[in-house]
């Protein structure tokens, strides 16, 4: 593996989902299988055990083995493995339908978000000045939407990669436009090293990743959730 992967796998309707759910169970240990019954949203606790299946899935892909009774270890601020699974580093995040991960051989943070109506107010609270002032330049309202939700995944992909925060959230670091489409961290003691990258794979939400590593898979790996039985 000398890439960052990326993966997803959408929701699927109640109904549906009911009859792959069991199987999908016995595939995670017995806290994963708790806190998933302990949602009252179908949805929200579908999400949750996609995102445990999702992240063994992708363990797999790196060819190292794991045990359906072996749970994560979680960081300081309950990232999965802060410091990798033998070797291998993934982030796991979700919106709307879909659940996604990213895989790579050092350590990575992944945002994904459905594109939505933003509150007023929003890009100024949290957004740094050169970030508002890219915003501000774009004259239509679903061009500033498209862009705000583009720089939050960007802004957010990078505060998991890092897993134990910033003192200052989301606006103590900025992202810049680097040309041709791309984005990349302000110079800062805090941001070296770190690497940013955006993709396409569904209509409606934006997928950000970042990571230490140079290299990126060019496309977004869909997954059914059959494949994962």
């Amino acid at each position: 593996m000398n890439q960052t992967k990326f993966f997803a796998v959408a929701l699927r309707p109640d109904s549906e989902f009911a009859r792959l759910e069991p199987p999908l169970l016995s595939l995670v240990p017995e806290c994963v299988r708790r806190k998933t019954h302990a949602f009252a949203v179908p949805a929200a606790a579908q999400a949750n055990l996609l995102g445990e299946v999702l992240a063994r899935h992708v363990i797999r892909e790196a060819g190292i083995g794991i045990s359906p009774d072996t749970p994560f270890e979680t960081g300081e601020k309950g990232k999965p493995c802060p410091d990798g699974y033998r070797g291998a580093h993934f982030n796991i995040s979700h919106s709307g339908d879909w659940v996604v991960a990213a895989l790579s051989p050092d350590r990575v943070g992944v945002d994904i978000e459905r594109v939505r109506p933003v509150k007023p107010g929003l890009a100024e609270r949290f957004f740094s000045a050169t970030e508002n002032r890219m915003l501000a330049g774009i004259a239509d309202e679903a061009g500033r939407r498209d862009l705000f939700f583009t720089l939050w995944t960007l802004k957010e992909s990078f505060l998991k990669a890092v897993g134990t925060g910033l003192s200052g959230g989301l606006k103590s670091f900025s992202v810049e436009a680097a040309g041709d489409g791309r984005f990349a961290l302000a110079s800062d003691p805090e941001t070296h090293g770190w690497r940013l990258e955006t993709r396409d794979f569904a209509q409606g939400y934006k997928l950000a990743a970042c990571a230490r590593r140079p290299g990126f898979a060019e496309q977004v790996r869909i997954v059914r959730q059959e494949e994962f039985l």
